[in-house]
Parts: structure tokens; sequence; C-alpha cells
């Protein structure tokens, strides 16, 4: 387990100039000792010193930006102590192997908020993604598209055998396509804990995203492939699929 709070970021567009929420009086004791299996639940507990919006994210170990699961999607808290409670499950509803997640703690007070001050205009996916001079200012957007995205990929399922030269073909399901509408997305491809590749792509894509993996480069073996999603305001989804590589004579079935 592993606590992560971030800070504000910088000034952006219109004067906004958010600062860090203090969490105070932290309790992660219970946020990963549970059995989701039986129906418990996990427990996150923590103290904020005024109103604010709350952002809490299940990560893989080991990886950079793998989210698996949204425990609290930039929810308003009062100022006080608060209790959320989690099913130790991913996006797709399968339980998480609760070993190798981290959580990660986002917050912006609410007197610091400007629904939708924010502009990319004139900005390369690149800059979005990795800065600029309005940093990442993920609470500064309108409330529709606070959400939560569905991804669903069409080209690979859980016990597939790959080799040779894969395309990895998915979209957004239904109208759950979060700020990526008005600045795009960026999509990366894991293979267990490894980055295999980072996309960038803009509103054009109507949600639509396609990468071809070349499986000679990596052993034979059994793997998890991950597709991850964001919408570059940290609204995030992702899916696994447990697959087998399999390229030598020996490893084909």
């Amino acid at each position: 387990m592993h606590d992560t709070l971030k800070d504000g970021h910088p000034e952006g567009a219109g004067g906004h100039k958010p600062v860090k929420v203090d969490f105070v009086d932290f309790k992660m004791e219970k946020a990963f000792a549970f059995d989701p299996a039986k129906g418990e639940k996990g427990i996150v507990t923590y103290t904020i010193e005024e109103p604010a919006r709350i952002s809490i994210k299940v990560i893989k170990a080991g990886t950079r930006e793998l989210y698996i699961s949204t425990i609290l999607n930039w929810g308003v808290r009062d100022a006080g102590t608060h209790t959320e409670l989690w099913d130790g499950r991913d996006y797709e509803g399968n339980i998480i192997d609760l070993s190798t997640a981290m959580i990660i703690m986002e917050g912006e007070p609410m007197s610091t908020y400007v629904p939708g001050d924010y502009s990319v205009a004139g900005l390369s996916a690149e800059e979005i993604i990795h800065g600029h001079q309005h940093g990442h200012s993920h609470n500064v957007y309108h409330e529709h598209a606070n959400i939560i995205p569905g991804i669903k990929v069409t080209s690979v399922k859980d016990g597939d055998v790959l080799s040779g030269l894969v395309v990895v073909e998915s979209y957004l399901e239904g109208e759950r396509k979060g700020y990526g509408d008005e600045v795009g997305y960026g999509v990366r491809y894991y293979l267990d804990n490894t980055l295999v590749q980072e996309e960038f792509y803009d509103r054009r894509c109507n949600g639509k995203f396609s990468y071809t993996i070349d499986t000679t480069a990596y052993l034979d073996g059994e793997y998890t492939l991950y597709v991850g999603m964001c919408d570059h305001h940290q609204h995030v989804t992702s899916r696994g699929y447990r697959i087998k590589i399999a390229n030598s004579p020996q490893g084909k079935p």
C-alpha cells in the first residue's frame, strides 16, 4: 500500500489559482485489509479543514499511470471527517489483487474551484498531457464532464493466445467520454507492469483507439494486457485481459 497526496496546480486560464487540500487525521489501515470475495469493503478515512472536491483512485503498483479503480470521482465533501468505502473491484467489476494496489488522493478547495475555466486551444497533445502553462487543472471543467468513462476492447479477450503483430482496438462506450470530447484522450497499453505504448488522440477520433503491438518483442508466456485511458482531466478507466504470448514453435498451441 502507498499513499500519495498531490499538490495543487499552477495558475490556470482565467486567473484560476488552485491550491492543495490538507488531508489531516489520515487513516488507511483498512483500505486494503478486507476480502472483496466475501463482500467486505475497504475503508479510507480522512479529515479536511474546508469544503473541497476530492478524488481517490487505485493505481497498479509499479506502473506510472495504470489506474484500475476510482473510489471517489471529484466528489464534494464538507469540512470535517469523511469515510469512503470501496469494493476492491476494477472498472469491469473484477476483484483486484490488493497486494499490488496503491491509492492516490487529490483535492482542491471549493474556494478555488472555477467550473469550465480551462482552455487547451493551440496546445499539442503532448503539452496537454505532460505540462504547459496552465498545469493540469483537473478540477477545472464543466460538471457534465465529471464522469468515469467506460471503455470496451473489441479485438482481445481473456484467454487469447497472441503471436506476431496484434491489433488492439477499443472504443469509449455510449456517451461516457468525459472531457475528451473537447481536449482529446491519452491511451496507454501495458503488459503486466511494462508500459508498451502511450498514444495521444485529439477529439476527432470520436473515442475510438487502435494500436498494433509486436508480440515478438516480448518473451513467450502469460501476461495481463491492459488498456488504460484518460481524458486529460484525471477521469480515467482501464480494462485488463489475461493473455498468452506464443511466438516460438514450442509455445504455440
